[in-house]
């Protein structure tokens, strides 16, 4: 009888979890809400250095949160002229908030992967698009253009350590619709979107193998999203030339 209750426990705790019980009960009764969610955290490194860097032009921008900033971009693609924007930690907004570091750099095409972060601190994948939108209309304007690039799924294995994702807001299910909304918002800008999804995550969730936590990224990881975004840049929409090898 003991085994079989704390199976049934184990059970209630599960399904609680998966449901968001435990963040709707708490938003409900505690005063902040935030309360519960993850505590945001920005590396203000990479925000610093970008103001530093002697580079007044690229052709290429990555840009986004950690998931863009852990790698060299000019490594992974080379006889590129790319630099790397990414820092830890941001959102959408906060992105927003320090676009002249990557407009001064008057480039032709900028990769953009953001909105994860956001979803974490529990901000709905509806409230994302308008934000969004502002971001891509400040690229725009500098004659760059824009690929919008889906937000990667997490990994859906529930052996791994990290349980905090149960915890919180970003779930599969808010990235399929964040990724729907930022489908049909590049088309409606103009832009391009690359669903990183289907070369790293087809079936939904991204494999044990791709990931070091369940959310950030393998080395195997970036070999595949480079490999993607170098099929884009040899496509004839992309309009970027190699500048050599």
């Amino acid at each position: 009888m003991k085994i079989l209750a704390l199976i049934l426990a184990a059970l209630v705790v599960a399904v609680a979890l998966e449901s968001q019980l435990p963040q709707r009960v708490m938003a409900r009764f505690l005063p902040d809400a935030a309360f519960i969610q993850p505590r945001h955290r920005v590396d203000p490194l990479p925000v610093e250095l970008s103001r530093l860097y002697p580079t007044i032009h690229a052709d290429i921008v990555m840009l986004g949160d950690s998931i863009t900033a852990a790698p060299q971009w000019s490594e992974l693609l080379p006889g590129r002229d790319v630099v790397n924007r990414g820092a830890s930690g941001d959102t959408v907004g906060e992105i927003l908030g320090r676009i002249n570091a990557v407009t001064r750099l008057r480039p032709r095409l900028v990769f953009v992967l953001a909105g994860t972060n956001d979803l974490g601190y529990g901000t709905p994948p509806a409230a994302l698009l308008q934000p969004f939108r502002t971001l891509i209309d400040e690229l725009r304007k500098t004659g760059a253009g824009v690929v919008v690039q889906s937000v990667l799924y997490v990994t859906d294995d529930h052996a791994w350590p990290d349980v905090r994702r149960h915890w919180d807001f970003r779930r599969n299910d808010q990235i399929r619709v964040l990724n729907e909304g930022l489908r049909a918002l590049a088309t409606e800008t103009g832009s391009d979107y690359l669903d990183l999804n289907a070369g790293l995550a087809p079936n939904g969730a991204l494999p044990a193998e791709l990931t070091t936590d369940g959310l950030h990224l393998s080395a195997a990881a970036y070999i595949r999203w480079a490999a993607m975004v170098e099929a884009y840049l040899r496509s004839a929409r992309a309009g970027v030339k190699a500048t050599g090898g």
